[in-house]
């Protein structure tokens, strides 16, 4: 197993670092946007869910899911943080460490008022990762289900603005770069991790891209693209686990922040080698939600502070 001797050393430097001067001594200034990467992995097993809250107190989940071994930790969060609703839920991609709650979360009475998705572009596609990530049944029971109770589903389009808001003259925005169906792409057919729709959150001065889990076909093609990708902040793609886009993406994006929803020992395992590689040989922070916990970023017109819930936590 590799050193965790050089991970933890940049963490240790750069968390502090991060934390106090990100936003130039004046992050805490003006309306703020809040963006909680919810530690739904605890245990041994990788999911994502993230929280946005804007300055007119919309809130925003990009994917809605938790890992198999923590049953229930995404409502517990929800719950005690007295969230009631939803405006909109963005689902990137449909594998079920991604979108697997958004039905438990609507029954246990949490309101939804609509859903962001990107469906795979035949049977054929989510069947061929029965059972363990896609099935074209289940993705159809999805849809069903909105249609039943009466929230709205949509796929968005290339460059769509799905969320803005403007106040004190600062606009916050959610943003759709791209995404494609797994059989209209620029490198041909694909699996479902490379339908993952890719947006960007801007605050202010500070931009964040959530990937999904975009794969190494797409990736290296999005790498070498015309698309704007840069970003302050990047949510890893992939729960940082190899197959994820390719170190020449994350050069494009040029994070000086890099967050992954992952269990501890997923990290620092062979699979998650490349990008942690990649981070610390870049003097990249990296928050692992296996570790930190739930990890908050809060951006104003000044920048960025990060606050984790285990800041100091070694495994």
């Amino acid at each position: 197993m590799p050193s965790r001797k050089p991970l933890l050393l940049v963490a240790s430097v750069f968390i502090l670092f991060v934390a106090l001067i990100a936003g130039n001594g004046c992050a805490r200034k003006g309306e703020t946007t809040r963006w909680t990467m919810i530690n739904v992995t605890p245990a041994q097993i990788q999911a994502d869910c993230h929280l946005i809250e804007f300055p007119d107190g919309t809130r925003a989940l990009i994917d809605v899911a938790e890992a198999a071994d923590a049953p229930g930790v995404l409502l517990a969060y929800l719950q005690a943080h007295k969230i009631k609703r939803i405006d909109l839920v963005v689902l990137s991609h449909f594998h079920r460490d991604h979108y697997g709650k958004l039905l438990d979360i609507i029954n246990s009475g949490i309101k939804v008022d609509r859903v962001a998705l990107n469906l795979p572009a035949s049977r054929e596609i989510a069947d061929a990762e029965k059972p363990w990530g896609c099935n074209w049944e289940e993705v159809q029971s999805v849809l069903r289900f909105l249609a039943d109770r009466r929230i709205p589903y949509f796929t968005p389009r290339n460059g769509e603005r799905l969320i803005e808001i403007t106040r004190s003259g600062v606009t916050t925005a959610l943003d759709v770069v791209c995404l494609y169906d797994g059989i209209a792409t620029p490198v041909g057919r694909t699996d479902i991790n490379d339908t993952s729709m890719i947006i960007r959150l801007t605050h202010g001065p500070t931009r964040v891209l959530f990937t999904g889990d975009l794969n190494q076909r797409l990736g290296a093609w999005l790498a070498s693209s015309d698309f704007d990708l840069k970003a302050d902040i990047l949510k890893v793609p992939h729960h940082g686990t190899e197959g994820a886009a390719p170190n020449e993406f994350f050069a494009k994006v040029g994070p000086k922040i890099a967050m992954v929803p992952s269990p501890k020992e997923l990290w620092f395992s062979l699979r998650s080698k490349r990008i942690r590689d990649y981070f610390s040989e870049h003097q990249i922070p990296v928050y692992v939600t296996g570790i930190h916990g739930s990890v908050t970023v809060e951006m104003s017109d000044g920048g960025y502070v990060i606050k984790a819930e285990h800041p100091d936590a070694a495994p």
